[in-house]
């Protein structure tokens, strides 16, 4: 049996590869509004009539795209979580792990909206179960990192316990960095800044109390 891949299904991959890239490229750019089939086509260098050959609508190449880029997500992360946040004691490592979570959301906050509301709204179950799917597998592995601090860490369940307050710093950062109707937005002078010190105050200590 002929397992190589035949030039015609080389470009094709090719194609649909661009054509997941640039869909998140010009939503990250001009977001949910912005990102029509056109526009998406001509960022692939693709015709129009290329999308709808391999997906039925718009949202269907969009909840690709989204898959897509959280899993090469992941990939990235594997590789270079370690040297990007490990640090020399928990306090310090958990300061990284929520700097890097502010600055995700700060740097492509359209597409980090057009996700949440792609997850919140979309009627396609399957997309939304693998979605969080990837999602939970991310924040186990920030959780698995801190794992390095074992030592420093007193709960009972330590694996359990890191994967508690990994999410539920990051909801606390996706809260107040895309929602401007969040409880977060009722407390006075609350900045990135002052936030990212209280959530790994709390991260820390909740650790550290068993």
């Amino acid at each position: 049996m002929n397992s190589e891949i035949s030039p015609k299904q080389a470009r094709s991959r090719a194609t649909a590869e661009r054509l997941l890239a640039a869909a998140i490229r010009v939503v990250d750019e001009a977001g949910l509004e912005g990102a029509t089939v056109p526009r998406i086509a001509a960022a692939a260098d693709v015709a129009p009539a290329s999308v709808y050959r391999r997906y039925a609508d718009k949202d269907a190449l969009l909840r690709a795209a989204f898959l897509h880029a959280l899993e090469s997500s992941n990939q990235n992360n594997r590789q270079v979580m370690k040297k990007l946040l490990l640090r020399k004691n928990l306090e310090s490592t958990v300061t990284q792990v929520i700097r890097s979570l502010f600055e995700q959301h700060r740097r492509h906050p359209l597409l980090m909206r057009a996700l949440v509301r792609y997850l919140d709204a979309s009627g396609d179950r399957a997309f939304v179960i693998e979605a969080r799917r990837i999602m939970a597998a991310n924040l186990s592995e920030v959780a698995a990192l801190l794992m390095h601090h074992r030592d420093e860490i007193k709960r009972l369940n330590p694996e359990r316990a890191l994967r508690f307050a990994v999410l539920n710093a990051a909801c606390s950062v996706e809260a107040h960095a895309l929602n401007e109707n969040s409880m977060w937005q009722a407390l006075p002078d609350v900045t990135d800044e002052s936030l990212a010190s209280d959530l790994t105050a709390s991260f820390v200590a909740y650790l550290r109390n068993r």
